[in-house]
């Protein structure tokens, strides 16, 4: 019984905090982005959102040949988007994101519910995702629509064009072509 309370205190105590650690769940780093920006006063909108997990996602691969999130992004007629966060808050439309989500996860043959509260990315990483958010923000806040035809000059986006408007789904980015295309370090939307 002793243990059992003190599992139940240490919960308590802890206020159910949790530290993840590199690939995150996607779904924890656009939460930790939407609440970034809505703590700000500045929410942001889907597509804004998904272009940012975008390029966060390049960000890494180029720079510490690892992903920052499990998950694949697929090529869209919007250009990239990550299918689990579009669908959590596609809701939204074109309307800002005002706060994060609970998300379900298949854990071993069962559904669980993962509560965003208390989800804490490693703090190298929070800067990281950051700055490079913010810079996407402070470029292209007003209009997101400029990153899809970004987007869509990238080489990995082009050579997919004609299946994409076609109507074929599930095409996805391989991170190996977006590391190799960022990895100048000059092709970057913020520059």
């Amino acid at each position: 019984m002793d243990n059992e309370i003190d599992v139940l205190n240490s919960f308590l105590n802890n206020n159910n905090q949790v530290d993840l650690r590199r690939p995150y769940r996607v779904m924890d780093v656009a939460n930790y982005i939407v609440n970034k920006f809505t703590e700000q006063g500045h929410p942001i909108t889907n597509l804004l959102l998904l272009k940012m997990l975008y390029y966060l996602q390049a960000y890494f691969l180029t720079n510490d040949s690892e992903q920052l999130f499990v998950g694949q992004i697929q090529k869209w007629g919007y250009g990239p988007v990550e299918p689990i966060v579009y669908s959590y808050f596609k809701d939204n439309g074109a309307a800002p994101i005002t706060h994060s989500v609970q998300y379900a996860i298949n854990d071993n043959g069962t559904l669980r519910i993962i509560n965003p509260a208390g989800r804490n990315l490693q703090e190298n990483d929070k800067l990281i995702i950051n700055s490079v958010v913010d810079k996407l923000y402070n470029k292209y806040h007003t209009n997101p629509f400029e990153l899809v035809e970004i987007t869509h000059a990238e080489p990995m986006w082009l050579k997919d064009k004609d299946r994409i408007k076609n109507g074929v789904h599930n095409i996805e980015y391989d991170n190996h072509e977006i590391a190799e295309y960022f990895s100048d370090g000059e092709k970057w939307p913020w520059l």
